[in-house]
């Protein structure tokens, strides 16, 4: 919990997605089980656990949500909750016995030991065409002009918009059709994207332009790989849920 004082602080932060994500309704009837990898003490499951359509007489979504962790951490009333299912264990292991149409994955997952091997199997947990929602703090920012570095405990990764997006798509997520965020003087990367049809491919081995010859890569990114022989954040232009398309800023 280094990057926020408490849950409550942390589920705070995550209200700024959550909140928009709940203006599409199309996307919230669409869902069934819902996966909070990193959950904590589990406030983000139980935001989850118990949304309400926006009709006018609004019903319980009352998706299958389940709290994941390390670590046992769930407040009692959040367990408490019928439709939530507490699962403890290693990231790098399938956790969940059935398929996930949404992982949401805030604040955790620069504490993962094997990122790529995490990635994979969430690849291969999730349901045709499901949704991963991460975001992660970058400790590497630019903060009003000047360069600022954070080290945590537990963090061993810095993340950015290309390498993330490269782990993404080495393991079979589509980054030519994703939602990015990194506003400047925040150091916080937000990134959204669904399960492709591209199975996961070995990292050792996949360079980004066997990535692009995939059709797993955004045209701005593929412009940029064609141009220099790799890939730069600065010319990197993608949406987010309720923008237009915007540069990924440093």
């Amino acid at each position: 919990m280094a990057q926020f004082k408490n849950g409550q602080a942390s589920h705070q932060h995550s209200l700024g997605i959550l909140d928009l994500l709940y203006q599409y309704d199309d996307f919230m009837d669409s869902l069934q089980v819902v996966a909070d990898m990193g959950c904590g003490a589990g406030l983000d499951t139980a935001w989850w656990a118990t949304r309400e359509t926006r009709d006018d007489m609004p019903e319980p979504h009352n998706y299958v949500c389940y709290a994941v962790d390390a670590v046992y951490q769930l407040e009692p009333d959040v367990a408490a909750l019928p439709n939530v299912h507490a699962v403890t264990g290693n990231f790098e292991q399938r956790l969940i016995p059935r398929d996930i149409d949404f992982i949401w994955c805030h604040d955790a997952f620069q504490y993962i030991i094997n990122p790529l091997e995490t990635l994979r199997v969430w690849n291969q947990n999730m349901s045709r065409d499901g949704m991963l929602l991460l975001s992660v703090p970058q400790h590497q920012s630019h903060e009003y002009n000047r360069p600022v570095t954070r080290s945590y405990n537990g963090c061993y990764y810095h993340y950015n918009a290309c390498n993330l997006m490269y782990m993404l798509a080495v393991n079979g997520f589509d980054c030519r059709d994703c939602y990015i965020s990194k506003d400047i003087n925040d150091p916080w990367l937000s990134i959204a994207v669904y399960k492709s049809h591209v199975e996961p491919m070995d990292p050792a081995t996949t360079s980004w332009h066997d990535l692009a010859l995939a059709g797993l890569l955004n045209d701005s990114v593929v412009a940029s790989l064609t141009q220099y022989g790799h890939v730069r954040q600065e010319d990197m232009i993608f949406k987010w849920f309720d923008k237009d398309w915007n540069y990924v800023r440093d």
